[in-house]
């Protein structure tokens, strides 16, 4: 019995270990799963070396060395993008060994265990003896659950897409939980991205804009914006956090407001509806009227600085306005998590561009931090300044009071001009609390269920302003364009609504994004902090 057992697992055990190949296969691809994955990915692995046994080698062995090398960038960027490949395609010399240095030994071992497993595979299938048995029924009914399991869910997301009217919708294999075959569409999707929105970036610099300007009336010489990150209002000292996150603001004169909805809970939907404007006749987005080309159509001078990405999935949609500036500087040259670069770095280069770009014009300086932003710590270089709960938190409100100061000495730089000014700061998004039920675990991430996920600061602090104004006035940023284009003094056909965004009448009936369709505000649940820290 025994002799027979291990007989028929001999005979079968290049399938048995194929099967194992196939659970590293999943593991090791950076795209996300599902249950079905293994089974998809071993069925399609059977047919392969059903179908010619010399391919067979090729595909493992292609499979094998592009996911093994990619795995330690897995680890350090994430699944595959644009972004990514911008800064593959654009990096140099330093920065490619600078990268290889931050390498650790473990982000080698998974790698070489899928080497070394398919290396056993290769050994094992010299020995196996395929089955002489025409299988075309059972290879046929294979085919057809493995074209099942890799279209099904891309077809459901794209129907659920068009549904909801979402924007950019598309059918892609980047979307089929069959991991490793999304990995290589990315890498196609990628490329192909990177080269486009490279050209379209490059474009946007000479487009004529669209807007139709109607009077320009500019109270202030230059114009600050400041785009926030991650940034939950209930975290700042200005409006009740009990630990000083933001010490200059607490003191400084201005309009500051308790009641700014964020437009989704995340940088790219958030920015996506607050800086472009919508068709309201056909409810789209049109790219071409968007914050810098409604100041350059009003003849502001306009520089773009960014911490954040400069191409990339979630990098886009502002770099897409960024690059239509006179000005436009990026610190990284693919997706805002290619690199770790300190805000301060954005102090600089506005205190350069103050002095290059003066004019006897107006001018609209937009800085585009990386703030708050997922890993905090990394965002004060593990400088904790406030200690609050644990390290990750800490680390949070560290990253809040580090954006305080950067907004104290851009409004000492601003007064050197000795001009007229007026800045604007509001968050893109804020986060909700994750694992509440451990106080070492605590911390913050994305997420769209709460109000907090939505609840972000906005003030606008100017040269002329003589008392601090706080006020609780409900507005969302879904007419931000409304209130930049107040703001800066323009008024425009397509704005010309009498809408008054610095009014004290609440705007009703608010709705945000939910990365699936747009719901009122006030039915969301709300995030407090676990009791025990109360």
């Amino acid at each position: 019995m025994l002799k027979r057992i291990r007989s028929y697992l001999e005979n079968r055990l290049f399938y048995i270990w194929l099967l194992f190949f196939s659970v590293l296969t999943v593991f090791i691809s950076p795209e996300k799963a599902i249950h079905y994955a293994i089974a998809s990915t071993y069925i399609f692995y059977y047919l392969v070396y059903a179908i010619n046994r010399k391919l067979f080698f090729w595909v493992v062995g292609f499979i094998t060395i592009t996911l093994a090398l990619y795995y330690p960038v897995d680890l350090r960027y994430g699944s595959l993008n644009s972004g990514i490949v911008a800064a593959f395609i654009e990096t140099n010399i330093d920065e490619s060994l600078s990268f290889i240095q931050q390498l650790k030994i473990s982000d080698a071992l998974m790698p070489f265990l899928f080497v070394f497993s398919a290396y056993i595979l290769f050994r094992l299938e010299k020995y196996n003896k395929p089955s002489a048995d025409n299988k075309t029924i059972l290879h046929s009914i294979l085919f057809l659950v493995l074209l099942f399991s890799v279209l099904y869910l891309p077809t459901k997301v794209y129907v659920h897409q068009q549904e909801n009217s979402i924007e950019e919708t598309s059918w892609t294999l980047s979307d089929t939980p069959v991991n490793f075959i999304s990995f290589y569409t990315n890498i196609y999707q990628s490329i192909t991205d990177y080269y486009s929105e490279k050209k379209e970036l490059e474009n946007l610099t000479n487009a004529v804009p669209p807007w139709q300007v109607s009077s320009v009336q500019a109270k202030y010489k230059n114009y600050v914006l400041i785009i926030g990150e991650s940034a939950r209002r209930d975290w700042v000292s200005t409006y009740g956090f009990n630990l000083p996150t933001t010490p200059f603001l607490d003191k400084t004169n201005g309009y500051i407001n308790s009641g700014y909805i964020s437009a989704a809970p995340a940088t790219y939907h958030s920015l996506l509806y607050s800086l472009y404007f919508k068709d309201q006749k056909h409810k789209k987005v049109n790219y071409a009227y968007n914050i810098i080309t409604l100041a350059k159509a009003a003849q502001f001078k306009t520089i773009w600085l960014s911490n954040q990405g400069s191409m990339g999935k979630f990098d886009t949609i502002a770099s897409r306005i960024g690059a239509s500036a006179d000005v436009h500087l990026f610190t990284k040259k693919g997706a805002f998590n290619t690199s770790y670069i300190d805000d301060d770095k954005l102090l600089e280069m506005l205190t350069e561009q103050m002095s290059q770009t003066a004019t006897d014009g107006n001018r609209l300086f937009v800085l585009h931090l990386m703030g708050s932003h997922a890993k905090f710590c990394d965002r004060v270089n593990d400088k904790i300044t406030l200690d609050f709960i644990n390290k990750s938190l800490s680390c949070y409100a560290s990253s809040i009071l580090k954006t305080d100061n950067l907004i104290e000495h851009i409004v000492d730089l601003l007064k050197q001009q000795q001009q007229s000014y007026s800045l604007i700061y509001f968050s893109d998004h804020g986060l909700s609390y994750t694992d509440k039920e451990d106080k070492n675990e605590l911390s913050l991430a994305h997420g769209s269920e709460f109000k907090q996920n939505y609840e972000v600061p906005f003030f606008k602090l100017s040269s002329d302003d003589t008392q601090r104004e706080v006020v609780n006035v409900q507005r969302s940023a879904m007419n931000f364009m409304y209130g930049f284009a107040q703001w800066l003094g323009i008024q425009t056909q397509e704005l010309n609504t009498g809408y008054d965004f610095f009014s004290d009448k609440n705007d009703t009936d608010i709705k945000v994004f939910n990365f699936e369709k747009e719901v009122p505000f006030s039915e969301l649940k709300e995030d407090k902090l676990p009791e025990y820290e109360q």
